[in-house]
């Protein structure tokens, strides 16, 4: 028998007109195909996309996984926190401005854009949604990428606002 109990919660939810939605859902809802780990897709090594830094980062986030986040960007890499703020520049660095991401669990929904690719080098656009105790925080991204030489890619210039 279904569940017709009426909170606060779902009946909120009614009255706004609010339903629930998966990642997938909401990627499509802005105009993007979701990313989804398939076998024609390599995950490392030479034939790995630039895609993939999105789908790590979105585990390392949910793991509360420091230096695993800080593992996607380049020793010498360039952050960009937000609107008005300086840059930040190298791996510890960036490690530093990242931490307040992980002040509470939350979730990311990331998907590209667009990606252009130059040999090692990508320039991607991508969407962004992190969703945690304290609220809802979008944007659309602007990344550098460059692929490595054991042919994984990490982020050169991250400007997660697009400013």
């Amino acid at each position: 028998m279904p569940d017709n109990t009426i909170n606060a919660h779902n009946s909120a939810q009614q009255l706004l007109g609010l339903t629930q939605r998966t990642t997938g859902q909401w990627l499509t809802q802005i105009g993007l195909e979701p990313t989804r780990p398939s076998a024609t897709k390599e995950r490392t090594g030479k034939n790995m996309t630039p895609e993939v830094v999105h789908e790590r980062f979105a585990q390392y986030l949910k793991d509360q996984d420091l230096d695993g986040l800080g593992s996607l960007f380049d020793e010498d890499a360039m952050f960009v926190p937000g609107p008005g703020q300086k840059p930040v520049y190298g791996r510890e660095g960036i490690k530093e401005a990242l931490k307040v991401y992980l002040d509470s669990p939350s979730t990311i929904e990331v998907g590209a854009t667009s990606v252009h690719q130059n040999g090692d080098l990508a320039m991607v656009q991508a969407s962004w949604r992190i969703t945690s105790e304290s609220g809802t925080v979008e944007g659309k991204a602007l990344e550098v990428m460059r692929r490595t030489s054991e042919g994984d890619w990490g982020y050169i210039i991250d400007n997660p606002y697009g400013v």
